[in-house]
């Protein structure tokens, strides 16, 4: 199956982190004997002057709506796969991401890991688009399109995740569709662990996984957003935790992780 993997990211003010996030994407693409598309900032040219004003700036949902654009483009191309992977999306263990779906469409399952200030670990599970692959002939990459323009138009402000998590969340409710199962979501205090290779969210978190995980979703919208769960992320943060995962490949998360056999 013809397959096309795409990222998009500025090229001016790049993080070295996101460098590297994104040179692990491409270096997996063609392992697997992907192609790989880059696209710049002309990504948000594929968005409604009417929708960016409702962003009012939040960039999330902007790149959200676009990205699915950008993969009928692909489609339109001849391609018969495509997979977008977020530019803070880091593949540590390239050999456990398997992106072998062969009709409709997939997203991620999401696990975002929080402690409590009375240190009670608490677990939010959903869905999200940090990987996106839809198929072609599949009818629901129009209808993720059709459906994030109806959410703008019945907002006045667009919410960060309105047409991602948000959405794509509720929608497995009801209409369950194929989730990649071991690409992590690292919150705040997961991050704080790994950084200082400190033990006081990781535990929880593998306790709450299946499956080891291939790659993870850094969530790179934190960064410099103050005390989230009151942790604060840096840059430096970051590139701790690049390193520190690229080192270990994965073992650092993996080792608190027992595979379920439901997985």
């Amino acid at each position: 199956m013809k397959t096309v993997v795409f990222q998009s990211y500025r090229t001016h003010n790049v993080a070295p982190w996101i460098t590297t996030c994104m040179g692990t994407v491409r270096s997996w693409a063609q392992s697997r004997g992907y192609d790989y598309e880059f696209v710049d900032d002309s990504l948000f040219d594929r968005v409604p002057a009417w929708f960016r004003d409702k962003a009012a700036g939040e960039m999330c949902p902007v790149t959200d709506y676009a990205r699915l654009v950008v993969a009928r483009e692909l489609m339109a191309k001849g391609y018969e796969r495509t997979v977008w992977v977020d530019a803070d999306m880091v593949v540590f263990a390239p050999q456990r991401l398997t992106v072998d779906v062969t009709d409709s469409f997939a997203y991620c399952r999401e696990v975002w890991l929080g402690i409590e200030a009375d240190g009670t670990a608490k677990a939010w599970r959903g869905v999200n688009n940090s990987i996106s692959i839809f198929v072609k002939g599949s009818v629901y990459l129009d209808f993720f399109i059709d459906a994030a323009e109806r959410t703008a138009q019945n907002l006045d402000v667009i919410p960060k995740i309105a047409i991602s998590t948000r959405f794509l969340s509720q929608l497995h409710k009801t209409l369950p569709f194929k989730l990649l199962k071991n690409v992590g979501l690292f919150s705040p205090q997961v991050m704080a662990d790994i950084a200082k290779g400190t033990r006081v969210a990781l535990p929880a978190y593998g306790s709450v996984m299946t499956e080891k995980l291939a790659c993870a979703n850094l969530c790179g919208s934190m960064v410099g957003e103050g005390k989230l769960q009151r942790v604060l992320v840096t840059d430096s943060d970051y590139e701790a935790v690049v390193a520190r995962c690229l080192e270990t490949r994965g073992a650092v998360v993996n080792r608190f992780i027992k595979e379920s056999a439901d997985a």
